[in-house]
């Protein structure tokens, strides 16, 4: 198996993290029939999580990408 570059690494976990927050907002509305409340607590817990990874990533990114390319 080929190993990645950090910064090909990093742009993977990007797009996992976006994927993660779809699917948890999928999960949210699949809920919200049942239990509006439940529903907007796991949307809102989840998405905090996600953005903050999210924010994470965008970060090491940009960082690898600068480094990569001096």
């Amino acid at each position: 198996m080929k190993s990645l570059s950090p910064y090909e690494s990093a742009k993977r976990e990007l797009v996992m993290t976006i994927l993660y927050m779809a699917v948890i907002t999928f999960q949210a509305i699949y809920v919200a029939p049942k239990s509006l409340s439940a529903a907007i607590v796991i949307f809102i817990v989840f998405q905090s999580i996600g953005a903050l990874m999210l924010r994470h990533y965008v970060k090491k990114v940009k960082e690898l990408k600068d480094d990569q390319s001096t």
